[in-house]
Protein backbone atom coordinates (compact mmCIF):
# COMPACT_ATOMS: atom_id res chain seq x y z
CA UNK A 1 0.00 0.00 0.00
CA UNK A 2 2.71 2.29 0.99
CA UNK A 3 4.84 1.46 -2.77
CA UNK A 4 1.65 2.10 -4.27
CA UNK A 5 1.09 5.56 -2.87
CA UNK A 6 4.75 6.35 -3.56
CA UNK A 7 4.29 5.26 -7.30
CA UNK A 8 1.25 7.40 -7.37
CA UNK A 9 3.21 10.32 -5.95
CA UNK A 10 6.04 9.80 -8.20
CA UNK A 11 3.42 9.70 -11.51
CA UNK A 12 2.11 12.68 -10.34
CA UNK A 13 4.88 15.29 -10.04
CA UNK A 14 6.20 13.73 -13.50
CA UNK A 15 2.53 14.89 -14.83
CA UNK A 16 2.70 18.59 -13.06
CA UNK A 17 6.53 18.26 -14.63
CA UNK A 18 5.22 17.81 -17.95
CA UNK A 19 2.48 20.10 -17.77
CA UNK A 20 5.04 22.65 -16.44
CA UNK A 21 7.09 21.96 -19.45
CA UNK A 22 4.38 22.06 -22.01
CA UNK A 23 2.49 25.24 -20.20
CA UNK A 24 6.83 27.25 -20.85
CA UNK A 25 7.20 25.36 -24.46
CA UNK A 26 3.71 27.83 -25.60
CA UNK A 27 4.77 30.52 -23.48
CA UNK A 28 8.01 30.29 -25.68
CA UNK A 29 6.11 29.26 -28.72
CA UNK A 30 3.33 32.42 -27.88
CA UNK A 31 6.49 34.64 -27.67
CA UNK A 32 8.21 33.88 -31.09
CA UNK A 33 4.82 34.24 -32.57
CA UNK A 34 4.47 37.61 -31.59
CA UNK A 35 8.12 38.31 -32.27
CA UNK A 36 7.32 41.93 -34.52
CA UNK A 37 5.62 43.19 -31.06
CA UNK A 38 7.83 42.17 -28.09
CA UNK A 39 10.85 43.11 -30.05
CA UNK A 40 10.00 46.58 -30.15
CA UNK A 41 9.07 47.19 -26.27
CA UNK A 42 11.93 47.83 -23.73
CA UNK A 43 11.94 48.65 -19.85
CA UNK A 44 10.20 52.08 -18.83
CA UNK A 45 13.10 52.58 -16.84
CA UNK A 46 15.45 53.02 -19.62
CA UNK A 47 13.45 54.19 -22.15
CA UNK A 48 12.88 57.43 -20.03
CA UNK A 49 16.38 58.58 -19.51
CA UNK A 50 17.68 60.04 -22.18
CA UNK A 51 21.09 59.45 -20.68
CA UNK A 52 20.65 55.70 -21.46
CA UNK A 53 20.14 56.39 -25.04
CA UNK A 54 22.63 55.86 -28.26
CA UNK A 55 21.64 59.59 -29.79
CA UNK A 56 22.98 60.60 -32.77
CA UNK A 57 26.20 63.01 -32.85
CA UNK A 58 26.30 66.11 -33.78
CA UNK A 59 25.98 67.89 -37.05
CA UNK A 60 30.04 68.83 -37.05
CA UNK A 61 30.36 64.89 -36.69
CA UNK A 62 28.59 63.76 -38.99
CA UNK A 63 29.61 65.94 -41.79
CA UNK A 64 33.41 64.05 -41.28
CA UNK A 65 31.64 60.84 -41.41
CA UNK A 66 31.94 58.31 -44.82
CA UNK A 67 28.62 56.72 -46.25
CA UNK A 68 29.49 53.27 -44.85
CA UNK A 69 29.80 54.54 -40.75
CA UNK A 70 26.28 56.49 -41.51
CA UNK A 71 24.53 53.55 -42.73
CA UNK A 72 26.02 51.74 -39.56
CA UNK A 73 24.71 55.02 -37.00
CA UNK A 74 21.37 54.64 -39.07
CA UNK A 75 20.90 51.09 -37.80
CA UNK A 76 22.21 51.34 -34.20
CA UNK A 77 19.53 54.42 -33.78
CA UNK A 78 16.56 52.96 -35.59
CA UNK A 79 17.00 49.82 -33.56
CA UNK A 80 16.34 51.21 -30.51
CA UNK A 81 13.22 52.34 -28.31
CA UNK A 82 13.24 55.80 -26.81
CA UNK A 83 10.11 55.69 -25.00
CA UNK A 84 8.01 53.09 -23.74
CA UNK A 85 4.99 52.19 -25.06
CA UNK A 86 3.04 49.67 -22.40
CA UNK A 87 0.05 48.61 -25.16
CA UNK A 88 1.40 48.89 -28.63
CA UNK A 89 -1.05 48.37 -31.19
CA UNK A 90 -0.67 47.11 -34.79
CA UNK A 91 -3.92 48.69 -37.14
CA UNK A 92 -3.77 46.68 -40.54
CA UNK A 93 -1.58 43.80 -41.30
CA UNK A 94 1.82 43.00 -40.41
CA UNK A 95 3.02 44.16 -43.55
CA UNK A 96 3.81 47.04 -45.74
CA UNK A 97 -0.72 48.03 -45.07
CA UNK A 98 -0.13 48.29 -41.28
CA UNK A 99 1.03 50.56 -39.01
CA UNK A 100 2.03 50.32 -35.33
CA UNK A 101 0.80 52.70 -32.93
CA UNK A 102 0.83 53.36 -29.27
CA UNK A 103 -2.19 53.02 -27.21
CA UNK A 104 -1.53 53.91 -24.21
CA UNK A 105 -3.89 56.52 -22.54
CA UNK A 106 -1.36 59.55 -22.83
CA UNK A 107 -1.32 59.27 -26.48
CA UNK A 108 -4.25 57.15 -28.24
CA UNK A 109 -6.95 59.01 -29.93
CA UNK A 110 -9.98 59.88 -28.00
CA UNK A 111 -13.19 61.45 -29.54
CA UNK A 112 -13.28 63.30 -31.56
CA UNK A 113 -9.74 62.64 -33.16
CA UNK A 114 -8.72 62.90 -36.48
CA UNK A 115 -6.38 60.88 -38.58
CA UNK A 116 -4.12 61.93 -41.37
CA UNK A 117 -2.39 59.00 -44.09
CA UNK A 118 -0.38 60.30 -46.58
CA UNK A 119 0.34 57.92 -49.17
CA UNK A 120 -2.49 55.10 -49.75
CA UNK A 121 -1.91 53.38 -53.25
CA UNK A 122 -6.02 52.73 -52.66
CA UNK A 123 -5.00 50.25 -49.49
CA UNK A 124 -7.09 51.31 -46.78
CA UNK A 125 -6.23 48.19 -44.25
CA UNK A 126 -4.87 50.97 -41.67
CA UNK A 127 -7.79 53.52 -41.93
CA UNK A 128 -10.64 50.60 -41.77
CA UNK A 129 -8.51 49.52 -38.66
CA UNK A 130 -8.03 52.49 -36.93
CA UNK A 131 -11.83 53.47 -37.40
CA UNK A 132 -12.87 50.26 -36.00
CA UNK A 133 -10.34 51.15 -32.99
CA UNK A 134 -11.24 55.10 -32.58
CA UNK A 135 -13.68 55.89 -34.95
CA UNK A 136 -11.59 59.21 -36.41
CA UNK A 137 -12.23 61.76 -38.23
CA UNK A 138 -10.04 60.16 -41.46
CA UNK A 139 -8.47 61.81 -44.02
CA UNK A 140 -6.14 60.23 -46.53
CA UNK A 141 -3.82 62.16 -49.38
CA UNK A 142 -2.67 60.38 -52.28
CA UNK A 143 -2.17 61.96 -55.93
CA UNK A 144 -0.75 58.62 -57.79
CA UNK A 145 -3.35 56.45 -58.89
CA UNK A 146 -6.78 57.65 -60.39
CA UNK A 147 -10.10 56.91 -58.32
CA UNK A 148 -12.05 56.29 -60.88
CA UNK A 149 -14.27 53.24 -60.22
CA UNK A 150 -12.34 52.55 -56.94
CA UNK A 151 -13.72 52.25 -53.86
CA UNK A 152 -12.77 54.42 -51.12
CA UNK A 153 -14.77 53.71 -47.77
CA UNK A 154 -17.15 55.68 -46.66
CA UNK A 155 -15.15 56.90 -43.43
CA UNK A 156 -12.32 58.19 -45.66
CA UNK A 157 -12.30 61.93 -46.19
CA UNK A 158 -10.02 61.09 -49.73
CA UNK A 159 -7.57 63.63 -51.16
CA UNK A 160 -5.89 63.50 -54.58
CA UNK A 161 -3.00 65.54 -53.12
CA UNK A 162 0.42 64.42 -52.39
CA UNK A 163 2.77 65.44 -49.21
CA UNK A 164 6.02 67.77 -50.27
CA UNK A 165 8.07 70.74 -48.99
CA UNK A 166 6.43 73.13 -51.14
CA UNK A 167 3.19 74.25 -53.05
CA UNK A 168 3.41 73.20 -56.58
CA UNK A 169 2.11 70.55 -59.60
CA UNK A 170 4.08 68.06 -60.23
CA UNK A 171 3.89 66.92 -64.15
CA UNK A 172 6.71 64.70 -63.93
CA UNK A 173 6.76 62.56 -60.71
CA UNK A 174 9.40 60.20 -60.09
CA UNK A 175 8.20 56.66 -59.56
CA UNK A 176 10.44 53.74 -58.02
CA UNK A 177 7.64 51.25 -57.32
CA UNK A 178 5.77 49.26 -59.96
CA UNK A 179 2.07 49.55 -60.20
CA UNK A 180 -0.18 47.87 -62.20
CA UNK A 181 -2.70 50.50 -62.58
CA UNK A 182 -1.54 53.64 -64.48
CA UNK A 183 -0.83 56.39 -62.62
CA UNK A 184 -1.98 59.94 -62.91
CA UNK A 185 0.48 62.02 -64.85
CA UNK A 186 -0.24 65.55 -62.80
CA UNK A 187 0.05 65.02 -58.92
CA UNK A 188 -1.02 68.44 -56.51
CA UNK A 189 1.55 68.43 -54.28
CA UNK A 190 1.27 70.42 -50.71
CA UNK A 191 3.15 71.25 -47.98
CA UNK A 192 1.55 69.69 -44.95
CA UNK A 193 1.12 73.32 -43.27
CA UNK A 194 -0.63 74.38 -46.08
CA UNK A 195 -2.95 71.24 -46.31
CA UNK A 196 -3.81 71.83 -42.26
CA UNK A 197 -4.59 75.31 -42.96
CA UNK A 198 -7.30 74.40 -45.95
CA UNK A 199 -8.80 71.99 -43.38
CA UNK A 200 -9.14 74.50 -41.03
CA UNK A 201 -6.58 71.96 -38.97
CA UNK A 202 -3.86 74.43 -37.84
CA UNK A 203 -4.91 74.49 -34.13
CA UNK A 204 -5.89 70.78 -34.31
CA UNK A 205 -4.94 68.27 -32.50
CA UNK A 206 -3.98 65.51 -34.99
CA UNK A 207 -3.87 62.21 -32.95
CA UNK A 208 -2.20 60.01 -35.79
CA UNK A 209 -0.05 61.29 -38.66
CA UNK A 210 1.02 58.33 -41.37
CA UNK A 211 3.63 59.11 -43.92
CA UNK A 212 4.28 56.66 -46.41
CA UNK A 213 5.67 58.07 -49.32
CA UNK A 214 8.20 56.61 -50.99
CA UNK A 215 11.49 58.10 -49.71
CA UNK A 216 10.16 61.72 -50.05
CA UNK A 217 9.55 62.02 -46.45
CA UNK A 218 12.70 63.25 -46.06
CA UNK A 219 12.20 65.93 -48.29
CA UNK A 220 8.89 66.81 -46.30
CA UNK A 221 10.46 66.52 -43.04
CA UNK A 222 12.72 69.27 -43.02
CA UNK A 223 9.56 71.65 -44.27
CA UNK A 224 7.51 70.42 -41.55
CA UNK A 225 9.92 70.81 -38.69
CA UNK A 226 10.81 74.26 -40.00
CA UNK A 227 7.17 75.20 -40.01
CA UNK A 228 6.29 73.62 -36.96
CA UNK A 229 3.11 71.91 -38.42
CA UNK A 230 4.58 68.70 -35.80
CA UNK A 231 3.76 70.79 -32.83
CA UNK A 232 0.25 69.46 -32.35
CA UNK A 233 0.67 66.18 -33.74
CA UNK A 234 0.76 63.21 -31.36
CA UNK A 235 1.84 60.25 -32.91
CA UNK A 236 3.85 59.72 -35.98
CA UNK A 237 4.22 56.74 -37.81
CA UNK A 238 6.94 57.21 -40.45
CA UNK A 239 8.10 54.90 -42.75
CA UNK A 240 11.97 55.61 -43.86
CA UNK A 241 14.02 54.84 -46.40
CA UNK A 242 17.34 55.40 -46.38
CA UNK A 243 20.35 56.25 -47.95
CA UNK A 244 20.58 55.30 -51.69
CA UNK A 245 17.38 54.62 -53.42
CA UNK A 246 16.28 51.65 -55.53
CA UNK A 247 13.89 50.91 -58.14
CA UNK A 248 11.58 48.17 -58.94
CA UNK A 249 12.88 46.69 -62.19
CA UNK A 250 11.53 43.50 -64.68
CA UNK A 251 14.08 41.41 -64.96
CA UNK A 252 13.71 37.89 -66.76
CA UNK A 253 9.90 38.41 -66.05
CA UNK A 254 10.59 38.58 -62.14
CA UNK A 255 10.28 41.64 -60.00
CA UNK A 256 13.66 42.74 -58.43
CA UNK A 257 14.82 46.06 -56.57
CA UNK A 258 17.87 47.68 -58.49
CA UNK A 259 19.94 50.53 -56.37
CA UNK A 260 20.76 53.77 -57.99
CA UNK A 261 23.28 56.42 -57.46
CA UNK A 262 20.75 58.63 -56.10
CA UNK A 263 19.73 59.06 -52.40
CA UNK A 264 16.46 59.17 -51.40
CA UNK A 265 14.20 62.56 -51.72
CA UNK A 266 18.09 63.44 -53.26
CA UNK A 267 18.23 64.26 -49.72
CA UNK A 268 22.29 63.40 -48.56
CA UNK A 269 22.79 60.20 -46.26
CA UNK A 270 24.42 63.21 -44.23
CA UNK A 271 20.91 65.45 -43.99
CA UNK A 272 18.97 62.47 -43.51
CA UNK A 273 20.50 61.46 -40.12
CA UNK A 274 20.67 64.72 -38.99
CA UNK A 275 16.93 65.19 -39.96
CA UNK A 276 16.09 62.22 -37.32
CA UNK A 277 18.36 64.11 -35.05
CA UNK A 278 16.23 67.05 -35.37
CA UNK A 279 13.08 65.15 -34.70
CA UNK A 280 14.41 63.74 -31.46
CA UNK A 281 15.31 67.73 -30.66
CA UNK A 282 11.92 68.66 -31.51
CA UNK A 283 10.27 66.02 -28.90
CA UNK A 284 9.49 62.42 -31.18
CA UNK A 285 10.33 59.88 -29.47
CA UNK A 286 11.07 55.97 -30.90
CA UNK A 287 8.75 53.93 -29.65
CA UNK A 288 7.78 50.75 -32.35
CA UNK A 289 9.74 49.54 -35.07
CA UNK A 290 9.32 47.25 -37.81
CA UNK A 291 12.25 46.55 -40.57
CA UNK A 292 11.71 45.27 -44.30
CA UNK A 293 14.81 43.02 -45.08
CA UNK A 294 14.06 43.14 -48.80
CA UNK A 295 15.09 47.28 -48.72
CA UNK A 296 18.83 45.45 -46.80
CA UNK A 297 22.97 46.57 -47.59
CA UNK A 298 25.59 44.80 -46.37
CA UNK A 299 28.60 47.10 -44.63
CA UNK A 300 31.12 45.10 -43.32
CA UNK A 301 29.90 41.97 -43.36
CA UNK A 302 26.43 43.43 -41.24
CA UNK A 303 23.08 43.55 -43.08
CA UNK A 304 21.12 46.76 -42.77
CA UNK A 305 17.98 47.24 -43.29
CA UNK A 306 17.03 50.63 -45.45
CA UNK A 307 13.08 50.08 -45.48
CA UNK A 308 12.20 50.95 -41.60
CA UNK A 309 8.52 51.86 -40.41
CA UNK A 310 8.74 54.06 -37.05
CA UNK A 311 6.25 54.96 -34.41
CA UNK A 312 7.07 57.85 -32.70
CA UNK A 313 5.50 59.94 -29.88
CA UNK A 314 5.57 63.46 -29.28
CA UNK A 315 6.52 63.60 -25.03
CA UNK A 316 6.51 67.62 -25.73
CA UNK A 317 2.59 67.30 -25.52
CA UNK A 318 2.31 65.15 -22.45
CA UNK A 319 1.05 68.22 -20.67
CA UNK A 320 -0.82 69.61 -22.87
CA UNK A 321 -2.71 67.12 -24.22
CA UNK A 322 -5.34 67.47 -21.19
CA UNK A 323 -5.89 71.11 -22.74
CA UNK A 324 -6.79 69.93 -25.94
CA UNK A 325 -9.16 67.12 -24.17
CA UNK A 326 -10.65 70.16 -22.50
CA UNK A 327 -10.87 72.05 -25.58
CA UNK A 328 -12.82 68.94 -27.47
CA UNK A 329 -15.35 69.26 -24.49
CA UNK A 330 -16.18 73.00 -25.08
Amino acid sequence: MQLGLTIQNMESKRNVFILVCFIVLLLLMFGYSYRPLRSIQIKKSEAMNDNNLYLVPTEDIIEKMDNDTIYLLFDKYVVQNQFYCSNLLRQGPWNASGKTICADDSFKPSSPCILYSFGSKLDFAFEEASWKSFGCEIHTFDPSLPIVQSRIPVFVNYHLIGLSGRDFVQTEPEVWRHHDLPLRKTWEMQRLSSIRKSLSHTDKLIDILKIDIEGWEWDVLSDILQTGAFNNVKQLCLEVHFGFSFKHVIKEEKLQLKFTKNTWGNVSMKDQIKLLLRLFNAGFRITAKQSFDWGSVHVKNKQISTLVELTLVNINLLNKISLFSSAKDV
